[in-house]
């Protein structure tokens, strides 16, 4: 059922986009599709899932390519991750088989990816790679607008008077080099020579350019990425005009033609946010809705250069959000300031009536919530009592544990010096050397206080291997490969929350050499999520005990 509602919807947004006139129809078209982007996300997962089992099922190479090439592209937009994983497999399986063809092509389309994400440096080395005489002549124009993409990205991310100039000279080469290849029969020309005529400054023609784009919607359906790329480049070389109504328009037909190609790394949804809210107060609300949208969208992909964009944007919208409602909560409280006058007023005609039934109420009423407060003061006092005897009980625990270690390590000095007294009276100077060379404390007693001290210490802090691990990155925590024990890295870390920080003193419990120590710390540390913190947001770890 939920297969044919997204049907007919393509259907209608696909007729109704030659119909609908005026803004307001656009606006509601947008906001019906993003009701019900559920629906459209879940026909792309369909097509997904379809290319993921043709990959799973085939072992032909050229198959495996082909279906690593359309998860490749069904995600280009839509999630970066994932495209990354694809277009790496392409890369690793056209290596092993020694296709050139499929092993430039993966690696431009890996540079695209890179770019998109705002790894700008990497896509322009992975581009430095290939070799551009030698490649398939098909290829040539790809790679080619690739750098022109990578150069213009880099350009918008730096956004200052000196690197931003520099790249945009670069993406504007790239680009006279790019449309030179074009052949009328190819499906981007118009595109990429509006492109032309509107970024190269010597030939800027806004005209001529935006024949080129309306040429570009006629020939590619509503849900293409080129019908949205045109549609965003039409409304931007109309606000560079001052026509503002056509400029919101096809602004608008962008937002629709993204949401229906499910792409997330886009720029019209945010550009639209913030004309409507410079537009007036009446579009708020919209705004706020659209930003917070974009923001999702820029999430979801990972797209560095997005979420920057939308958070310089973001606050803005938000703040006049909440000043808005603001006023409205003022206005409402002087409403409610008028009807609480007017209560009074019948109040005091009915007091004389009612003077007595109202005291009663009254009083049972502030009875009613004092006892219901009372009953709350009591749970919370039984609940902190709990914890305050369970904690006692904890720390009993732990002193009986350390009380019996003492025990037995005193019992075996006492009986170590025994033996000294008896070597020496009778002369056996030698085999006490021999003796005392040989005690350094066994494996098994290292064993005993290890486990010990993991009891102890996880019976005090329960949540430390959870709170520790939620430090570092998602690939590598650690798991203690018993439940109650810790590993060693997780023990010198329980140390400095217990507020032992020298290495040599970690090394002095542990057994271990303090370069050991230092090494433990710094590869931990190196896969914090915040180094300069590291050490500082571990002595903060398990502030409250749980019960």
């Amino acid at each position: 059922m939920q297969r044919y509602v997204v049907i007919l919807l393509l259907f209608l947004t696909t007729i109704s986009s030659a119909m609908a006139d005026t803004t307001d129809d656009l606006i509601q078209r947008v906001d019906s599709i993003m009701d019900n982007i559920s629906q459209i996300y879940g026909k792309k997962q369909a097509r997904i899932d379809f290319y993921k089992n043709m990959a799973e099922k085939s072992r032909k190479p050229e198959t495996l390519l082909s279906a690593y090439d359309k998860l490749y592209d069904e995600y280009f937009v839509f999630q970066f991750d994932s495209a990354m994983v694809y277009v790496d497999k392409a890369i690793q399986l056209a290596d092993r088989i020694g296709d050139k063809y499929h092993h430039d092509k993966s690696r431009i389309e890996k540079a695209s990816l890179l770019a998109v994400g705002g790894l700008y440096g990497e896509a322009m080395g992975l581009l430095g790679e290939i070799d551009s005489v030698k490649l398939d002549e098909e290829l040539r124009f790809t790679y080619t607008i690739t750098h022109y993409y990578v150069y213009s990205y880099w350009a918008d991310y730096c956004h200052d008077n000196i690197y931003s100039p520099r790249y945009r000279e670069r993406a504007d080469s790239y680009l006279k080099q790019a449309v030179a290849m074009l052949r009328p029969t190819d499906l981007y020309y118009d595109f990429f020579w509006g492109e032309y005529y509107i970024y190269i400054y010597v030939e800027r023609n806004d005209r001529r350019a935006l024949q080129h784009y309306f040429k570009t919607l006629k020939t590619v359906p509503v849900e293409s990425r080129w019908y949205a790329m045109a549609s965003y480049a039409i409304a931007n070389n109309y606000s560079a005009n001052n026509n503002n109504s056509k400029y919101e328009e096809y602004m608008l037909r962008a937002c629709i033609s993204d949401l229906l190609n499910c792409t997330r790394e886009n720029l019209a949804m945010q550009d639209l946010a913030m004309y409507l809210f410079k537009k007036g107060d009446d579009n708020i609300l919209l705004a706020e809705r659209y930003i917070n949208f974009a923001m999702d969208d820029a999430k979801n992909y990972n797209n560095r250069l997005r979420i920057i964009e939308i958070s310089q944007k973001l606050p803005i919208i938000v703040s006049t959000y909440r000043e808005k409602l603001s006023s409205q909560n003022n206005t409402m409280r002087f409403a409610l300031l008028g009807v609480s006058i007017l209560f009074v007023f019948v109040v005091v005609l009915l007091y004389f009536y009612s003077r007595q039934n109202r005291l009663l109420a009254r009083h049972r009423h502030e009875l009613s919530e004092n006892n219901n407060l009372l009953s709350s003061l009591n749970d919370r006092l039984n609940t902190l009592n709990s914890r305050l005897l369970d904690t006692n009980s904890r720390r009993e625990r732990l002193a009986k544990l350390y009380i019996d270690l003492c025990a037995k390590y005193i019992d075996r000095l006492s009986k170590f010096e025994t033996l000294v007294k008896r070597k020496i009276k009778v002369g056996q100077v030698n085999d006490l050397l021999n003796t005392a060379s040989s005690s350094r404390l066994s494996e098994e007693d290292a064993a005993t206080f290890m486990n010990s001290f993991d009891t102890a210490f996880l019976d005090l802090y329960p949540s430390f291997v959870d709170e520790f691990n939620a430090l570092l990155r998602a690939d590598e925590q650690i798991v203690p490969p018993h439940k109650g024990r810790l590993t060693t890295e997780l023990r010198i870390y329980a140390l400095i929350r217990l507020g032992v920080k020298e290495s040599s003193e970690i090394a002095a419990l542990l057994f271990y050499t303090p370069r050991t120590i230092y090494n433990y710390r710094s590869t931990i540390k190196s896969r914090a999520i915040n180094r300069e913190t590291f050490e500082c947001d571990v002595e903060q770890l398990c502030r409250v005990i749980h019960s």
